[in-house]
């Protein structure tokens, strides 16, 4: 097998054009920079997190489809918790400490304050309100949490699809479509944010993942660099129907209740331009993407809190009053605050990645034993 088939450099472009996405959403809502043509895609960027979690599944189901193709038994998923543990947990914890210290410095620590501290140690931050739609500390955790339950599941769910694959896909699709239409939409208000982002909103996104791992480990060993062009066309349909679906989710008439609606029709366009991108030509800046890939994590859990942080607490750019610069119109410190926050942002990345999340998983390793049992997450670098 092709090693580049084994960790594609398409799925670290992916990841960095999903995280980055989401960076958009974010620093947009912040400074109120964007192209007017492109408006649309600043404000629906937070529905690329589905495109996140799509990568993560397909990542961490990749060996196994590799395995399954070449008619294998099943590996097994032994020490699969500990390494995810060791892979998240670190910059997730220290997140966590950094962003409740800088809270209770401002103010007093209440219950409610206790309940999302709580609910972030104990990665279900989506279960309490107080960590997830009333969130104090770092609103972006949230993810860790759901990928958290997913892990726990992902030994049963990956021994399913690898003996049933059809019926399981079949399955979790209809379990997130039954799930949004009769448990989320009907809901309003608190009661429909804390069910919008639960694991069974994202099944079928999971299993898409899965399905998008197959189809790589299928048409991997019959690809030529002609054949490679083929896939080429994937890649501009799932981007141009991601932007088509989008633009709807951007506009939808009941806000958030059009991610949910529209949530598998996008991470199947996801999906075809993840085939497209794994499957279709070598691209340039290989280094650059896996590097990017490699503190997207660390990019992702801190960009937002950050933002805000330098926008409020530091005011940098200067600014004085109580209202922003940017609801005031002052485009010159819109552009300034934007240029900050994305330094800022993948400054903290490199340093939380290179100075806590590597050290700390090498000390980790070695304490538990897994340096010699890595088969089954030759892409974890980007899941």
């Amino acid at each position: 097998m092709n090693e580049r088939y084994l960790r594609p450099t398409g799925a670290d472009l992916f990841r960095v054009l999903a995280v980055g996405m989401v960076g958009v959403f974010h620093f947009w809502q912040q400074s109120w920079v964007c192209p007017p043509a492109l408006d649309f895609l600043a404000r629906s960027g937070g529905a690329w997190v589905d495109g996140m979690i799509l990568l993560s599944a397909f990542c961490l189901y990749l060996p196994y489809a590799h395995a399954w193709a070449q008619r294998k038994p099943f590996p097994g998923c032994r020490g699969f918790l500990r390494r995810r543990a060791v892979r998240l947990l670190p910059s997730y914890y220290f997140a966590v400490l950094v962003s409740a210290l800088v809270w209770a410095a401002g103010h007093r620590p209440d219950r409610d304050f206790w309940l999302d501290v709580g609910s972030h140690l104990l990665l279900i931050p989506t279960l309490v309100p107080q960590g997830y739609v009333y969130c104090r500390t770092n609103g972006a955790l949230w993810t860790v949490g759901v990928l958290v339950l997913f892990y726990l599941l992902f030994p049963l769910l990956a021994r399913a699809f690898y003996a049933w694959p059809l019926p399981v896909l079949a399955g979790l699709c209809a379990a997130q479509e039954l799930y949004a239409r009769c448990r989320v939409l009907p809901l309003q208000g608190v009661d429909y944010s804390m069910r919008f982002n639960q694991l069974p909103a994202f099944f079928g996104v999971i299993g898409l993942g899965f399905a998008v791992a197959q189809a790589v480990a299928l048409l991997a060993p019959g690809q030529t660099k002609r054949r490679e062009w083929a896939f080429v066309p994937a890649v501009l349909a799932g981007l141009g129907g991601a932007v088509w679906v989008l633009r709807r989710i951007a506009y939808w008439q009941d806000g958030p209740h059009g991610q949910l609606i529209w949530r598998l029709p996008l991470t199947l366009c996801f999906a075809v331009c993840l085939v497209g991108l794994c499957l279709g030509p070598q691209l340039p800046g290989a280094k650059l993407w896996a590097f990017l890939s490699a503190i997207s994590y660390n990019f992702y859990i801190w960009h937002q809190w950050l933002a805000v942080r330098v926008k409020y607490d530091l005011r940098i750019p200067p600014w004085q009053g109580d209202t922003p610069p940017n609801q005031l119109g002052d485009t010159r410190w819109m552009h300034a605050y934007l240029l900050l926050i994305w330094a800022v942002g993948l400054a903290a990345a490199v340093l939380a990645t290179y100075g806590l999340e590597k050290p700390a998983a090498q000390w980790l390793r070695a304490r538990l034993s897994l340096g010699k049992n890595r088969r089954a997450e030759p892409c974890a670098a980007v899941s």
